[in-house]
């Protein structure tokens, strides 16, 4: 897996170390550099005195092609406008229609913004199992290397390596940033409603539940919570009590940061829900609640970006005191 290591200029002042987790058909280069040229979010945080690694995951940009055995996909123009940069002209998702960040003028081909995301995109191993147990072992090296607790920060599809990483290092992850991770638990909503996915909640490969978890499909028992907001919420899928615990989570911090205009938006409600089932100990940052509106899914790309980042930094700094 390809990995870039970045220090403060100045003095490091943060003990523990930011990995960076890109989403489906990116790289670690959305965190360097924004589509429209700008500083991405690995100097802000470097800026505050954090060490910083990102990477590129398995089979994705620098760190090869996928294998030959493997399907592989990747977005379209159309669906990276529909769902990322120009939502509102869409309108797959009512919230959609508050979208104003994006940083191009038109969030659509020929937004030369819009062209340069496009081009940075890569193909992306299309079997989810696969990507996210190479990805689990090239993290935990990773994790090795570094050999001293790490915050994880992933984004999208990342997500699922963020859970998957933790239950496979837990001593050396000191609390987890979730962007929008890939959800909801157990099923996919927008963009594409399946109703069975990720069996062991929100992963497709194994992590370590107490008591164990043999045949997710008939020791994780379901239920549906129905959302009490008429506000566009979807209905969860959650555990039915009394829940399992993610053993090697246990009261892991965790924040998942959500767009006020995103899919997510619908459902990230019931990923915080399922974290906290299982013992995490999850918070949600819905960035309308602070006054951070017209975020869609590449919210770290948009205009107030910056804005966003300052507040998973003082998120940090303010955890239990872990990173002062």
């Amino acid at each position: 897996m390809y990995v870039e290591h970045l220090t403060p200029a100045s003095d490091q002042t943060q003990p523990y170390p930011v990995i960076f987790i890109h989403g489906a058909t990116r790289t670690g280069i959305d965190w360097l550099t924004k589509p429209d040229g700008q500083p991405g979010w690995a100097e802000h945080f470097l800026a505050h005195g954090y060490e910083c690694y990102l990477v590129d995951l398995p089979y994705q940009g620098r760190s090869g092609a996928a294998p030959a055995t493997q399907p592989a996909r990747h977005f379209s123009a159309e669906y990276a406008a529909q769902r990322f940069t120009a939502p509102e002209k869409f309108g797959l998702w009512p919230q959609a229609a508050l979208h104003t960040r994006w940083p191009g003028p038109t969030g659509l081909m020929g937004d030369p913004v819009f062209d340069e995301l496009l081009a940075s995109g890569n193909y992306l191993v299309d079997n989810t199992t696969f990507q996210q147990t190479t990805a689990r072992a090239a993290m935990a090296a990773l994790v090795d290397r570094v050999a001293r607790p790490v915050v994880l920060l992933g984004h999208s599809n990342g997500g699922a390596v963020l859970w998957a990483t933790a239950d496979a290092r837990p001593a050396l992850v000191t609390a987890i940033v979730g962007l929008e991770p890939l959800g909801p638990p157990f099923k996919n909503d927008i963009p594409a409603a399946i109703e069975d996915a990720r069996p062991y909640g929100l992963t497709d490969i194994p992590v370590t539940y107490e008591p164990p978890v043999a045949d997710p499909s008939v020791d994780l028992k379901k239920v549906v919570r129905v959302s009490n907001s008429t506000d566009w919420v979807a209905n969860c899928t959650l555990q039915a009590e009394p829940a399992r615990k993610m053993a090697n989570l246990g009261s892991l911090p965790a924040l998942i940061v959500t767009g006020q205009a995103s899919y997510h938006a619908r459902y990230d409600w019931c990923s915080v829900e399922f974290l906290r089932q299982a013992g995490v100990d999850a918070q949600h940052l819905p960035l309308e609640a602070v006054d951070i509106t017209g975020n869609s899914h590449f919210m770290f790309m948009e205009t107030n970006g910056d804005v966003i980042a300052g507040k998973v930094i003082s998120w940090l700094q303010g955890i239990r005191g872990k990173t002062q």
